[in-house]
């Protein structure tokens, strides 16, 4: 999907052809699937429920392939909105019908069967809004679609899905083999609330994907304009929050999971420091496959997949959950420093303006929330405070800035 999104974006009027394509490949591999895991209920014991179990949940799949599709042709139509509002629905249908088989004494294959009645009202929902949206506008061209040549365009993309759920599991993996459960439990506490905010930052690069894709096509100006824009507003989110979460980690970690999690608050105020390195590392390689440059990006994974690698055990061994959390930095800090090099090298949007002022804001709101003797709440907004006054006195942000932003917003869309 990474990729039709990217080329799509760029070529609106191929989007009928290649969403046939897309929908078919993805529903033929779905049913397939589930034959072969009806076919594993007949070959392996599995109990009666297990077996039933398999079946049904394989029979959401072909539903789930029609959302995928069409999800796909909304992000390179550039309506997030059409992605998110199916998703939240969605989900709270999830819930809502799932509270609901519980209380009332349900068992396991009544849950699957929510899962099963919600893809089915999810797949629905898409195929309505694809109808009555402007996606599949016309004109569409027909194209003739090389499967060959697309899967083999895939792969690359295929790679760097692969390096991302590998990134997001490895070390709490490696951690299960060098480290007891009290260091991995430690350190989870403190990975899961960071993980969080590279979730978020994840979907801010993925809602910003399209647009890009297609002003790259249209209009290199606009394209560097709106990506520069992009990162410099990106660093001036996540930056307080890592200066803030670092000074109120203790009391932050005790409202989110009770109890005294003092060891996994020092955990945090090291890893949260791996948001804005991620944040860089994500700006790169989207940048670099808008660009075609798909070796490129993936460098930068396995650069931060070997760093992982190479410094956990060590560092565990040695600091503990202190340490494991250090690692993870450090590795971040090698993929970000050559995602800083690559995209210096092909010359494409890095100047952060002002980011001397930018700096200053973020050490000052971390003295703040660190050494403020006051409520964690009241402390968080003083800093945060602190921090857009700064901000502003030092022009990081200006009105200027959000009016670029939007004039480049609006005229991209109306091209």
């Amino acid at each position: 999907p990474t990729l039709l999104v990217r080329d799509l974006a760029q070529h609106p009027t191929h989007r009928r052809s290649y969403f046939r394509w897309l929908l078919g490949i993805q529903l033929v591999t779905s049913v397939l699937t589930w034959m072969g895991l009806i076919t594993l209920t007949f070959v392996l014991p599995f109990a009666p429920v297990t077996a039933m179990s398999l079946w049904l949940v394989g029979a959401s799949l072909p539903l789930y392939a029609i959302t995928s599709a069409s999800e796909t042709l909304f992000q390179a139509g550039e309506r997030m909105e059409l992605v998110m509002g199916v998703e939240v629905l969605v989900n709270t249908l999830i819930l809502v019908f799932s509270i609901g088989v519980l209380w009332s004494g349900g068992n396991e294959l009544m849950l699957i069967a929510v899962i099963i009645v919600t893809q089915a009202i999810s797949a629905i929902l898409c195929l309505v809004l694809l109808a009555r949206s402007r996606v599949l506008a016309a004109p569409q061209e027909h194209v003739h679609v090389q499967l060959e040549s697309l899967l083999r365009r895939t792969m690359p993309f295929f790679g760097l899905s692969l390096s991302d759920v590998l990134l997001q599991r490895l070390d709490i993996l490696l951690l299960s083999f060098v480290a007891g459960p009290t260091v991995t439990g430690i350190y989870s506490a403190a990975y899961n609330v960071v993980r969080v905010l590279m979730k978020l930052i994840q979907s801010f690069w993925k809602a910003l994907y399209p647009t890009l894709s297609r002003l790259h096509r249209q209009t290199r100006e606009r394209y560097d304009r709106l990506s520069a824009l992009s990162l410099r507003f990106g660093l001036v989110a996540v930056l307080p929050v890592a200066a803030i979460g670092f000074g109120v980690a203790p009391e932050l970690l005790n409202l989110l999971f009770g109890g005294d999690y003092g060891a996994s608050a020092r955990a945090y105020q090291i890893l949260i420091w791996a948001a804005p390195l991620f944040l860089i590392e994500v700006y790169a390689t989207t940048l670099l496959m808008i660009e075609h440059q798909l070796r490129a990006s993936l460098w930068i994974s396995v650069v931060h997949i070997l760093g992982t690698v190479l410094l956990l055990p060590p560092l565990t061994q040695l600091l503990g959950a202190n340490g494991a959390a250090l690692a993870v930095v450090l590795a971040g800090s090698l993929g970000s420093a050559l995602s800083l090099y690559l995209l210096h090298k092909m010359r494409l949007p890095l100047r952060v303006k002002r980011f001397w002022g930018l700096g200053i804001a973020t050490v000052a709101a971390g003295l703040v929330a660190f050494f403020l003797p006051a409520f964690w709440l009241a402390t968080a907004a003083l800093a945060a405070t602190v921090y857009l006054v700064l901000c502003w006195a030092t022009g990081v942000l200006t009105v200027g800035d959000f009016q670029t932003l939007r004039r480049t917003l609006l005229s991209s869309e109306a091209k």
